[in-house]
């Protein structure tokens, strides 16, 4: 998690507004994907303190940031950040506030330059390697794609499960060029059943417990019970496993998305809910789960990740 007192700090010698400002740090924050689609953001007396700025200022970053289908602000659990899609000739005021940003407050010109020249030398070292990461819920995807694309320095294209094999007949010509396919262990079996006659090789990365799960976890009570819903073709025995293995005082109960019927009645009788990726939103969004519902893997384990790395380097 980023250091937001550092990342989104107020520069109190611009003529910029504090509000601005912050709509801006925050702005960047996202584009770059130092924070990540569905990170919550800091509450507002939080962030306030953090900054020195007033918490209307903060209040008022978040509703300009949310009138821009950035973030979105839901009742009981705060801000949430939303995938953001931005068009190039938005990448291109991002890019030229930054660098005037930079000159204004501290580096000198030659010091830009050497930077940009530094990141496009990286960037066209990106581009020789060649990846692909397969998903089946876009948004999800795209975390996880993010996560491997910084982890390992290069550029993955993000293909739909649903249009692997149309895509790999398409790119015939190209495939034998992949570094890799890459996919989370919950899909490997399917992507390896449609690309099984392609010689690349086929990852599939494990992904693992978010430190809010870990905190949520810890918390509670010798004796709770908690809840995982998942769909039948998902296993949640990862996830089981674990927490009988750091929680064994913890009782864990496993529904289907078929029992949609029961949510509401389940989440009365537990501690804790749980979902895992592909449903959490889709629960949230339901209306029939009264409680807060967190998702039970959210990032890619690092072992999985460095193994990928050494593969590749």
């Amino acid at each position: 998690m980023i250091d937001y007192a550092e990342a989104w700090k107020i520069n109190r010698n611009l003529k910029t507004s504090f509000t601005e400002q912050l709509v801006r740090n925050i702005r960047w924050s996202i584009f770059t994907g130092e924070v990540r689609w569905t990170e919550k953001l800091p509450p507002i007396r939080t962030l306030a303190d953090a900054l020195g700025v007033s918490m209307n200022t903060v209040r008022n970053a978040y509703k300009r940031l949310e009138q821009q289908e950035m973030v979105v602000t839901k009742p009981h659990v705060g801000t949430i950040v939303l995938t953001e899609s931005m068009d190039k000739r938005q990448i291109e005021e991002e890019l030229v506030t930054s660098i005037k940003n930079a000159l204004y407050c501290r580096l000198s010109v030659e010091e830009v330059r050497d930077i940009v020249e530094r990141v496009l030398r990286e960037a066209s070292e990106v581009k020789k390697k060649n990846l692909i990461f397969v998903y089946e819920e876009k948004n999800i995807g795209h975390r996880f794609a993010m996560q491997i694309a910084q982890a390992v320095n290069a550029q993955v294209e993000e293909v739909a499960l649903d249009r692997l094999e149309d895509y790999l007949n398409e790119h015939r010509d190209q495939i034998e060029h992949l570094d890799a396919i890459i996919t989370t262990y919950f899909l490997y079996a399917q992507v390896r059943s449609i690309a099984r006659s392609y010689q690349s090789i086929i990852y599939g990365m494990t992904v693992e417990l978010s430190s809010r799960v870990i905190d949520v976890l810890t918390s509670l009570k010798a004796g709770s019970t908690i809840a995982v819903i998942c769909r039948k073709e998902e296993s949640a025995d990862g996830f089981v496993n674990l927490v009988h293995r750091m929680y064994p005082d913890l009782n864990v109960e496993v529904y289907h998305e078929t029992e949609q019927s029961k949510w509401k009645k389940i989440a009365r009788n537990v501690s804790a809910l749980f979902a895992s990726p592909v449903l959490t939103e889709k629960i949230r969004q339901s209306g029939d789960c009264p409680m807060l519902i967190y998702e039970m893997w959210d990032r890619i384990n690092e072992q999985s990740m460095n193994m990928l790395k050494d593969y590749l380097h």
